[in-house]
Formats: C-alpha cells, structure tokens, sequence
C-alpha cells in the first residue's frame, strides 16, 4: 500500500462524475436509478446469490507461501517467480493469462527497471467486463519502522502486497463455474511502491503498474490499442485486507469517484453479515484505484489501512488472518455473482 494524501502533493484527479442513487417508487415497486440506461430492483439491490465458499485458511497458505519467496520488489528475481507462480496458479483455474510489460526507473540507482503486470481473465469473449487488482511487488525497505535500525531489515510485506494477491488466487478457485454475469480480469499490478525512504523523505514515484494499465485501457477505448474493444464496468483494488484485526471503512475517493458500488458492496456485506465492512467514513488514501478512475473506470479501494505494522519490518503472516481473507472474498464474490442492472426502457 502507498500512503494517505499530504496536502503537499496531491495528484490532479480527474473527477469521472459522482453518479446518483434516486429511489422512486413505482406501482409495481421500487426501483433504483443508478445511472442513465440502467436500473436494477431492490430485490436485486438485496442480492439473494450466496457467497461463493471462499476457503479462508486456503487463503492464508497462499499468503504463507508467497512470504517464503521473501522481499518481492519491482524487477527482482523473487518479484518474477511470485508473478509466474500466480500465471500457473490462474491457467489452473480455467484463466487467460497475459503479461503486461512496462518500464521504471530505480529512483536510488537511476537505473531502468523491468515491470510486468500480471492479467488473468475469465470469460474472456465477453465484453463487459469487471477488473479486481492487487499490488504484487513490495516496497525495498521497511522504512517507516520505529526501530531506525529495522529499516534496512528485509520487508516482507504479509498484509501489505501478499495479502491481496492471495486472496485473488483464492478467488480464481471460484469463477470458473461462477453464475456471474460479467467477464472478470484479475491483475496483479507491478510498481506499486518503487520507493525508498519514510515520511517526508520519499523518493519515487507510486502506481507504476496500474497507471501502465491504465494507459492501455486508454488505447482499447480509443480503438488504438491491438486488442479488441471491451469496457470496464466497474473495478476493485484489494489492499492490506489479512489484518487480523480487520476493519474495511469506505474510502473517501471510492466514495467520490464510484459512490454506487461504495453502496452496492456495502449492501452485499451487509446481506451476508460481513460485519467487518463498517458503516463508516475511513480517511482518504492513494492508491491503485486513483488511476483506474482516472481512465474512466469506476473503482473502490477495499482496505483496513489502519495497521500497526505498515511499512514495517513486523508485516509478517503472524500479523494476519484467513478469517479476515475469508470475509473479503466472500463479499467480493457475491458482489460478482448478482445480476447485471437492467436496461432503463426508453
């Protein structure tokens, strides 16, 4: 995970409009107006499907193994068999599986570095689409420890990088039978975090792969890219969600930027009493996600950023849960399996 915003630097976001949520009541009941061409029940809005049966303790093995690789930053040998076991991992499960290659700049070094974003998809024919990613490298040091000598200790990075990631390999168990209704990418991003030093010595930039991931989407929607045109429904970013401690709180810019989904995803945990995702206002962090919303594609970070050990030498998998992988997962799937939002009529 990055950071939450300093007022000192603020990257230039693009708002892509805050939808509205109208509730009007019709003879035949109620129906949500969720933005121009779509609707959906509140019967729908309830989801009835069932959570998948996310295997929480599956989960935290992958977490496990993934530690055992050992520091997985940007450009490493341990960054590139961690990407080649989860590759495997997703062609198991029924994936197509492509590399996404980009380049960065080691801003110690000044030396170029080789990124890769990792893309599994199911469903691949279809052209409506939902895209849940998770960082994969880990930042080079544990610089934000509070033992000075710890930061040049190796990261591990439990929650913080290996968390999400197993829980999308988790995930992958479950959407080749899935009823959902969209086609579903799964990607690891690259470059998260290449960068070095604490607090307000940072030096680097963040999202190196999901602003490359972005900027290919760009080129999809403008019929420039090889690839042939689909669209982004809508996306989640999982990020430190293994805290065994877990509190999920709506992010202020998922909120800004994707206010429907904040609503459709809490009503979903709501429903199958994912008492972990609280009713509650967290503070605002960069991310992932900001990218993705910046290239049209309405996206919520799902994060516990409040965690003792971020950045920290002590991000180890003692520190974290299947059960807390579990509630996530759960919460997503049955997020993915409800029905598509009905065309308005004209």
């Amino acid at each position: 995970m990055s950071t939450p915003p300093s007022s000192a630097a603020r990257p230039t976001l693009r708002l892509v409009g805050l939808a509205m949520i109208v509730v009007v009541a019709l003879g035949l009941g109620s129906v949500l107006l969720l933005w121009p061409g779509t609707r959906m029940t509140m019967a729908d809005a309830q989801v009835k499907a069932n959570p998948s049966k996310i295997d929480g303790d599956r989960a935290y093995g992958y977490l496990k193994a993934i530690c055992k690789i050992g520091p997985r930053p940007a450009g490493t040998a341990a960054n590139t068999k961690q990407r080649q076991m989860v590759a495997e991992h997703f062609k198991k499960y029924g994936a197509t599986v492509k590399e996404q290659p980009f380049s960065g700049v080691d801003p110690v070094a000044n030396t170029p570095v080789a990124m890769v974003n990792l893309i599994g998809s199911w469903f691949p024919e279809r052209t409506e689409r939902v895209v849940i990613g998770a960082h994969y490298d880990t930042r080079p040091f544990p610089d934000e420890d509070p033992i000075f000598a710890n930061r040049k200790l190796p990261f591990i990075g439990a929650n913080d990088g290996a968390s999400g990631v197993a829980l999308l390999m988790e995930i992958a168990h479950h959407l080749q039978d899935s009823p959902t209704p969209w086609g579903v990418d799964l990607v690891l991003f690259d470059g998260e975090e290449l960068v070095y030093g604490g607090g307000q010595n940072q030096t680097g930039d963040y999202f190196l792969g999901s602003k490359a991931f972005a900027e290919n989407y760009k080129k999809v929607q403008k019929g420039t890219s090889n690839e042939p045109k689909f669209t982004y429904y809508a996306g989640m970013v999982l990020d430190m969600v293994g805290d065994k401690d877990l509190d999920i709180l709506k992010e202020p810019n998922s909120i800004n930027f994707a206010p429907w989904l904040v609503k459709e995803v809490w009503a979903v945990a709501k429903s199958i009493n994912a008492t972990k995702f609280r009713d509650k206002r967290g503070r605002e962090i960069y991310d992932d996600h900001l990218p993705l919303n910046n290239a049209d594609i309405p996206t919520i970070d799902i994060i516990d950023f409040d965690y003792p050990y971020w950045h920290t030498a002590k991000d180890l998998p003692e520190h974290c849960s299947g059960a807390s992988l579990a509630q996530v997962g759960k919460v997503v799937t049955a997020w993915l399996n409800k029905p598509k939002p009905k065309p308005e009529p004209k």
